[in-house]
């Protein structure tokens, strides 16, 4: 489906990248037992589009090709093969001051702060070997729920991918802890049940800055968002936010 896609975006000269589910069992899927204990065939696209006209006619080119099929209720959605669920989700030019994007045919409103802000960090990863997609990374994966939780906070479920995630970090990113971040090893008690899991989150609080760099306002948020679940995890991470290194 992706290469469908991907070769309508680029007749459009349109950038996109994976968000959601999928992306984040693509990054767990490197470590067999950090797989994700919930799956999903629905497809999130962060899609860079320039204004309404441009989201619009992509959609139209999608569905004219007789794969993809429009949602009844949802303008965002698409259906591929009648099958699998397609979320496209405009960020770039399109959105307006107040990072709303604002589309008038249908009307709608559409809120998704992150995705400018994750875009220059995505990365690129083969999928076989004349295929690549460019995916958010883990850190933008876990910024994106601390919104989406705050926003609607009965979706426990952003909760649980937050932990379970920081339960795996380690084994999926050690190398580059031990590398990059090895300070981060030094500042808890080595004796604590969960001293990997804090190290980890202190170390996802700093990449969380570097995702946050220019968009004070989303930072501010992100920190009163963590401030306000007094768990040692989530303050390791605004401690590694507000770390100065």
């Amino acid at each position: 489906m992706l290469k469908e896609m991907e070769g309508i975006f680029g007749d459009f000269g349109i950038d996109y990248y994976l968000v959601g589910a999928v992306a984040r069992d693509i990054h767990l899927s490197a470590d067999k037992s950090a797989e994700a204990k919930r799956k999903t065939n629905d497809v999130d696209l962060a899609i860079k589009i320039n204004d309404e006209g441009q989201y619009n006619e992509l959609k139209k080119a999608l569905i004219a090709t007789g794969r993809f099929t429009p949602h009844p209720m949802e303008a965002i959605k698409l259906f591929y093969n009648n099958r699998i669920e397609v979320d496209l989700l405009p960020f770039g030019e399109i959105e307006g001051p107040d990072i709303n994007v604002n589309p008038t045919d249908p009307a709608f409103v559409l809120n998704m702060p992150g995705l400018r802000e994750i875009y220059p960090f995505v990365e690129d990863i083969k999928i076989d070997k004349d295929f690549s997609i460019k995916v958010f990374t883990m850190e933008g994966l876990i910024l994106l729920k601390l919104i989406s939780n705050d926003d609607r906070p009965e979706r426990t479920k952003d909760i649980s991918d937050i932990e379970h995630i920081i339960r795996v970090y380690f084994d999926l990113y050690s190398g580059n802890i031990y590398e990059d971040q090895f300070d981060t090893m030094e500042l808890y008690d080595t004796a604590q049940n969960d001293y990997l899991q804090l190290v980890c989150c202190r170390v996802i609080g700093r990449k969380m800055k570097e995702l946050l760099k220019g968009s004070d306002g989303l930072r501010e948020r992100i920190e009163q968002i963590l401030a306000k679940r007094p768990t040692t995890w989530w303050q390791a991470m605004l401690e590694g936010i507000k770390d100065n290194v």
